[in-house]
């Protein structure tokens, strides 16, 4: 990689950290500064590293998917306001169905790998079916059962389509190391979320919230770069 990708790489977890401490000191006005701060380098990152990358698609894909994200972070920066949090969860929605269908060009569903897709699924499944019965009561009160219902399920097929790619000898690697373990960070960050918002506060619970969602993109950034170099 190229020396001003790693500067941005260390300005990334600089701008973690200067948020981290915001929330610890409460000082969440200040927050626009450093959680809006996350995508926008690692996006420059993809940028640079891929700019003769013969797969095009693939890059608009991750590009666009990171950008909702940064929106997503923008609108759940103000979460209090129910309708900002719809936006924002709407903005996450939009960039995991463009992380599933990048994961799905990577490795399609085939017969072959049906058992690994049912078992994978259906473990999967029973996750997301326990974290939204855990969060249920509350998310009932606010009157917000379709949009969660909605967002869980399509966390959980972004993780099936991501761990499918390990069936892609091409890219099992990158699988391994990148893809697989961004996802489940997704999935962590966003889980702990849901118990945070709708069920009980965490003791830092906000921080454990940016922390697996900053190494989740971090992961899925790095591992789209690799790809796109191929």
């Amino acid at each position: 990689m190229k020396k001003s990708v790693y500067v941005l790489f260390i300005f990334f977890w600089l701008a973690l950290i200067a948020d981290c401490i915001l929330i610890l000191k409460g000082l969440d006005v200040y927050r626009i500064f450093t959680k809006t701060l996350l995508v926008p380098l690692v996006l420059i990152a993809i940028f640079i590293e891929s700019s003769n990358t013969k797969h095009t698609r693939s890059k608009v894909l991750v590009a666009l998917a990171l950008f909702f994200c940064f929106i997503g972070d923008l609108m759940l920066l103000y979460d209090d306001d129910a309708t900002n949090f719809i936006i924002g969860l709407s903005c996450f929605l939009v960039a995991h169905i463009l992380f599933i269908i990048f994961f799905y060009r990577l490795k399609p569903f085939t017969v072959s790998q049906g058992i690994f897709i049912l078992v994978t699924g259906f473990l999967i499944l029973g996750y997301v079916l326990a974290l939204l019965f855990t969060v249920w009561l509350n998310v009932n009160r606010q009157g917000l059962e379709i949009p969660v219902t909605l967002y869980a399920l399509v966390l959980g097929c972004m993780l099936l389509c991501a761990m499918l790619t390990i069936k892609n000898k091409s890219i099992k690697r990158l699988a391994a190391n990148y893809f697989i373990p961004g996802a489940l960070f997704f999935v962590l960050s966003d889980s702990v979320l849901a118990i945070n918002k709708f069920f009980v506060v965490l003791s830092y619970g906000s921080i454990i919230v940016m922390v697996t969602y900053a190494s989740a993109i971090f992961l899925l950034a790095n591992g789209a770069i690799r790809f796109l170099k191929k």
